[in-house]
């Protein structure tokens, strides 16, 4: 066995761990539903709250590194996936291994928009408020495991999601930290 299918074995076995959790059960398909679609919108209205605070606390000059989180979400999400999407076309695992999913999504599964859009917003709040990035990383963490258990994503996705939206958000902050120096 060479090393490429060593590790599509390994992917393919962590995924079914995580895919056999799914309809065991109403409550947990209900937490994998949960965590797998809307938890992302949850992450959002926080990280609103935050961004409301520091706009009534504090100078808007203040605002800027939330700004920039957003960027780097946005960038990730709407850029970087489309760019792997355009030349990467995995299929997802329900479709490739004929299984029941309970979670849809029909473009491709490498890497994971979710996680690479939370991971990214996670990574540029970091460098402006740990709490609430590590609140971020979390539930991107939770999100991917729903995905996967969700059957819309293999491990290497949510893996891929996770580099990706941490190199974008430390690329995008950093980019914001220079240009706000010369500014």
């Amino acid at each position: 066995m060479d090393f490429i299918n060593y590790i599509r074995s390994i992917d393919q076995s962590i995924f079914r761990f995580f895919h056999n959790l799914a309809g065991n059960s109403k409550a947990g398909d209900f937490t994998i539903v949960f965590f797998g679609e809307y938890l992302v919108y949850l992450v959002v209205i926080v990280f609103g709250y935050f961004l409301y605070k520091s706009c009534r606390r504090t100078s808007f000059k203040n605002v800027y590194p939330y700004i920039t989180a957003i960027a780097a979400a946005i960038i990730a999400r709407f850029g970087v996936i489309v760019l792997f999407r355009y030349f990467y076309h995995r299929p997802r695992p329900f479709l490739t291994l004929s299984l029941e999913h309970l979670l849809i999504n029909d473009s491709y599964s490498f890497p994971s928009g979710h996680t690479i859009f939370l991971f990214a917003l996670g990574t540029a709040t970091y460098f402006f408020n740990k709490k609430l990035a590590y609140f971020i990383f979390v539930s991107g963490f939770l999100v991917g495991l729903g995905r996967i258990a969700g059957g819309v994503h293999y491990p290497s996705d949510i893996l891929g999601g996770i580099i990706f939206g941490i190199i974008t958000g430390f690329v995008t902050y950093h980019i914001y930290k220079r240009i706000s120096k010369k500014v």
